[in-house]
């Protein structure tokens, strides 16, 4: 069984959920039990994922951070991830969905970008 650890914390306008582990088909649900159960409580929706201690992430992985962000914008909201350079951040780059859900370094920096849940496309990731 993959371990994944899914944490929860306010902050601001932006709530973070903090996730550690692996991220796969085996623990996808619980990821997307957390995002959903927030997401649904706010409006905006509005969400940062804090991946910095993230040592896993495969395909399905991301289709749960893509069914949010689809929520998150329903919702008028965005979804921002956290994430250090390394395998994951790889990962958003080559599937492009870092062009897709805006990328931080850090959890102040994911929040500093902005309250209005506007995020500029220049910033996004390949696109500079």
């Amino acid at each position: 069984m993959n371990a994944l650890k899914v944490s929860f914390h306010g902050q601001a306008a932006w709530p973070v959920i903090q996730v550690a582990g692996q991220l796969d088909p085996e623990t996808r649900d619980q990821l997307r039990h957390q995002l959903d159960q927030l997401i649904a409580t706010r409006n905006p929706a509005r969400v940062i994922v804090d991946f910095s201690q993230l040592r896993l992430c495969d395909a399905s992985g991301l289709s749960a951070l893509v069914a949010a962000n689809r929520e998150a914008r329903r919702r008028h909201g965005e979804l921002r991830l956290v994430c250090p350079e390394g395998k994951v951040r790889r990962l958003l780059r080559l599937t492009q969905l870092a062009r897709m859900i805006p990328v931080f370094d850090s959890v102040p920096q994911a929040i500093a970008n902005g309250e209005s849940g506007l995020y500029p496309t220049a910033l996004r990731e390949g696109t500079q």
